[in-house]
């Protein structure tokens, strides 16, 4: 089975895979650190009586810090996609005995199950970690049937 790429797809296929990025550990732990970095400027300007200066503006940087890193995996996760597979890129992909065979324009890939690591189906794109990176390989959800996914979880392992 084969579909050509279109806007929305490649707007889906962003949203899983920054989604993906923004809840992976590393990402949680930066999470967890940024949230505590705004709880304790909130309490030390509680503590300081609410005085202005410098420490006033810890609360505001933490937030821009959660807000820049949102924005940024986002730009980051559309670029990618977008560059992988453009729109109006016919998109193919078939589950081989031993490697997983893509198809992108006039590219096409043989990829040993054993390269990936780990995957996740979300709505609009099943995402492939590559073992041994933090790159990923998205494939539209739309080409493979729940079927073809337990089996691709099964073979990846």
């Amino acid at each position: 089975m084969s579909l050509t790429v279109d806007e929305r797809l490649l707007r889906g296929m962003a949203r899983d895979a920054a989604v993906y990025a923004l809840t992976r550990p590393t990402a949680i732990i930066m999470w967890v650190a940024l949230t505590a970095a705004l709880a304790l400027s909130i309490l030390n300007q509680s503590a300081a009586g609410g005085s202005p200066g410098l420490s006033g503006l810890l609360p505001v940087a933490s937030i821009a810090l959660m807000v820049y890193a949102v924005v940024m995996t986002i730009v980051g996760a559309r670029r990618a996609v977008r560059s992988a597979t453009p729109p109006g890129t016919v998109v193919w992909v078939r589950l081989g005995e031993t490697a997983l065979h893509i198809g992108a324009g006039t590219r096409t890939s043989d990829i040993d199950y054993r390269t990936f690591q780990s995957m996740r189906a979300g709505r609009d794109a099943v995402l492939l970690k590559l073992r041994g990176a933090s790159a990923i390989t998205a494939i539209p959800r739309s080409l493979l049937t729940d079927a073809d996914i337990a089996q691709l979880r099964a073979r990846i392992g």
